[in-house]
Protein backbone atom coordinates (compact mmCIF):
# COMPACT_ATOMS: atom_id res chain seq x y z
CA UNK A 1 0.00 0.00 0.00
CA UNK A 2 1.18 3.18 -0.89
CA UNK A 3 2.09 6.66 1.53
CA UNK A 4 -0.49 8.41 0.00
CA UNK A 5 -3.52 5.33 0.36
CA UNK A 6 -2.27 5.23 3.92
CA UNK A 7 -2.73 8.87 4.76
CA UNK A 8 -6.01 8.55 3.31
CA UNK A 9 -6.76 5.60 5.24
CA UNK A 10 -5.75 7.25 8.15
CA UNK A 11 -7.55 10.64 7.37
CA UNK A 12 -10.97 9.01 6.85
CA UNK A 13 -10.61 6.66 9.93
CA UNK A 14 -10.22 10.15 12.16
CA UNK A 15 -13.35 11.57 10.15
CA UNK A 16 -15.56 8.55 10.54
CA UNK A 17 -14.52 9.15 14.45
CA UNK A 18 -15.30 12.66 14.00
CA UNK A 19 -18.46 12.31 12.71
CA UNK A 20 -19.60 10.12 15.52
CA UNK A 21 -17.63 11.67 18.89
CA UNK A 22 -19.59 14.47 20.15
CA UNK A 23 -16.84 17.32 21.16
CA UNK A 24 -17.63 20.16 23.79
CA UNK A 25 -17.65 23.42 21.96
CA UNK A 26 -15.88 24.93 24.80
CA UNK A 27 -13.02 23.43 26.96
CA UNK A 28 -13.01 22.15 30.51
CA UNK A 29 -10.45 22.81 33.38
CA UNK A 30 -11.88 19.53 34.50
CA UNK A 31 -14.49 17.11 33.45
CA UNK A 32 -18.42 17.63 34.61
CA UNK A 33 -19.56 14.66 34.55
CA UNK A 34 -16.60 13.55 37.11
CA UNK A 35 -17.04 16.59 38.87
CA UNK A 36 -20.60 15.64 39.29
CA UNK A 37 -20.13 12.06 40.19
CA UNK A 38 -17.94 13.38 43.45
CA UNK A 39 -21.06 13.86 45.22
CA UNK A 40 -24.06 12.49 43.18
CA UNK A 41 -22.02 9.10 42.45
CA UNK A 42 -21.39 8.00 46.21
CA UNK A 43 -23.35 5.22 47.57
CA UNK A 44 -26.72 5.56 47.98
CA UNK A 45 -26.65 9.54 46.85
CA UNK A 46 -29.05 9.30 44.08
CA UNK A 47 -31.32 6.58 46.07
CA UNK A 48 -31.98 9.42 49.21
CA UNK A 49 -32.32 12.46 46.16
CA UNK A 50 -34.82 10.05 44.61
CA UNK A 51 -37.28 9.87 48.09
CA UNK A 52 -37.01 13.26 48.95
CA UNK A 53 -37.85 14.74 45.11
CA UNK A 54 -39.95 12.02 43.98
CA UNK A 55 -41.30 9.80 46.68
CA UNK A 56 -41.50 13.11 49.11
CA UNK A 57 -40.03 10.98 52.30
CA UNK A 58 -38.35 13.86 53.99
CA UNK A 59 -38.08 12.97 57.50
CA UNK A 60 -34.35 10.81 58.87
CA UNK A 61 -36.29 7.54 59.96
CA UNK A 62 -38.57 7.40 57.09
CA UNK A 63 -35.63 7.59 54.67
CA UNK A 64 -33.75 4.87 56.55
CA UNK A 65 -36.91 3.10 56.21
CA UNK A 66 -36.80 2.94 52.59
CA UNK A 67 -33.45 2.30 51.54
CA UNK A 68 -32.50 -1.37 52.48
CA UNK A 69 -29.19 -2.02 53.58
CA UNK A 70 -28.59 1.88 54.56
CA UNK A 71 -27.32 2.65 58.28
CA UNK A 72 -28.13 5.83 60.11
CA UNK A 73 -24.34 6.77 60.32
CA UNK A 74 -24.22 6.27 56.11
CA UNK A 75 -27.75 8.58 55.91
CA UNK A 76 -26.43 10.74 58.31
CA UNK A 77 -22.75 11.46 56.28
CA UNK A 78 -24.77 11.64 52.83
CA UNK A 79 -27.28 14.60 53.94
CA UNK A 80 -24.38 16.40 55.69
CA UNK A 81 -22.39 15.96 52.39
CA UNK A 82 -25.69 16.87 50.19
CA UNK A 83 -26.15 20.28 52.26
CA UNK A 84 -22.66 21.08 52.08
CA UNK A 85 -23.05 20.52 48.36
CA UNK A 86 -26.37 22.79 48.31
CA UNK A 87 -28.79 19.94 46.69
CA UNK A 88 -30.95 19.56 50.20
CA UNK A 89 -31.52 22.09 52.94
CA UNK A 90 -32.97 21.26 56.42
CA UNK A 91 -36.09 22.86 57.33
CA UNK A 92 -38.07 22.95 60.25
CA UNK A 93 -41.64 21.48 61.01
CA UNK A 94 -44.59 24.16 60.76
CA UNK A 95 -45.99 22.25 63.50
CA UNK A 96 -43.30 20.64 65.51
CA UNK A 97 -39.93 23.11 65.05
CA UNK A 98 -38.14 20.43 66.40
CA UNK A 99 -39.24 18.34 63.74
CA UNK A 100 -36.49 17.92 60.96
CA UNK A 101 -37.34 17.74 57.37
CA UNK A 102 -35.65 17.33 54.30
CA UNK A 103 -35.77 19.48 50.61
CA UNK A 104 -34.54 19.37 47.52
CA UNK A 105 -32.53 23.48 46.70
CA UNK A 106 -33.10 24.52 42.69
CA UNK A 107 -29.55 22.35 42.74
CA UNK A 108 -31.18 19.06 44.10
CA UNK A 109 -34.64 19.66 41.78
CA UNK A 110 -32.25 20.00 38.87
CA UNK A 111 -31.14 16.18 39.49
CA UNK A 112 -34.26 15.12 39.01
CA UNK A 113 -34.34 15.22 35.06
CA UNK A 114 -31.39 12.70 35.89
CA UNK A 115 -33.57 10.40 37.78
CA UNK A 116 -35.86 10.37 35.49
CA UNK A 117 -33.13 9.13 32.80
CA UNK A 118 -31.87 6.47 35.31
CA UNK A 119 -35.28 5.11 35.75
CA UNK A 120 -36.02 5.19 32.07
CA UNK A 121 -32.91 3.10 31.14
CA UNK A 122 -33.40 0.73 34.07
CA UNK A 123 -36.90 -0.09 33.26
CA UNK A 124 -36.18 -0.64 29.84
CA UNK A 125 -32.48 -2.45 29.95
CA UNK A 126 -33.09 -4.25 33.22
CA UNK A 127 -36.51 -4.60 32.96
CA UNK A 128 -36.02 -8.47 33.60
CA UNK A 129 -35.46 -7.53 37.46
CA UNK A 130 -37.41 -4.23 37.56
CA UNK A 131 -40.74 -5.47 36.60
CA UNK A 132 -42.60 -8.59 37.73
CA UNK A 133 -43.97 -9.28 34.04
CA UNK A 134 -40.29 -8.10 32.46
CA UNK A 135 -41.58 -6.25 30.28
CA UNK A 136 -39.88 -3.35 28.99
CA UNK A 137 -41.52 0.44 29.58
CA UNK A 138 -41.55 3.99 28.32
CA UNK A 139 -40.67 6.65 30.00
CA UNK A 140 -44.18 7.87 29.41
CA UNK A 141 -45.47 4.60 30.77
CA UNK A 142 -43.20 5.32 34.49
CA UNK A 143 -44.60 8.85 34.33
CA UNK A 144 -47.55 9.85 32.88
CA UNK A 145 -47.84 12.61 35.12
CA UNK A 146 -48.00 16.15 33.81
CA UNK A 147 -45.04 17.13 36.73
CA UNK A 148 -43.02 14.40 35.65
CA UNK A 149 -42.79 16.08 31.78
CA UNK A 150 -42.09 19.64 32.73
CA UNK A 151 -39.47 17.76 35.12
CA UNK A 152 -37.84 16.00 31.84
CA UNK A 153 -38.09 19.28 29.75
CA UNK A 154 -36.32 21.09 32.39
CA UNK A 155 -39.43 23.28 33.39
CA UNK A 156 -39.83 23.94 37.03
Amino acid sequence: MSHSTKDQQSQLARKEDDDSAIWPQIKFVQCPIKTSLGVLGKKWTLLILRDIGFLKIVRFNRILESIPGLTPRVLSMRLRELEDEGFIECVGGKRQPTMVVWRLTEKGRDTMPILIQLTAFGSKWYSDVVFEDKRPRTVNEIFPQPEARRIMMGIS
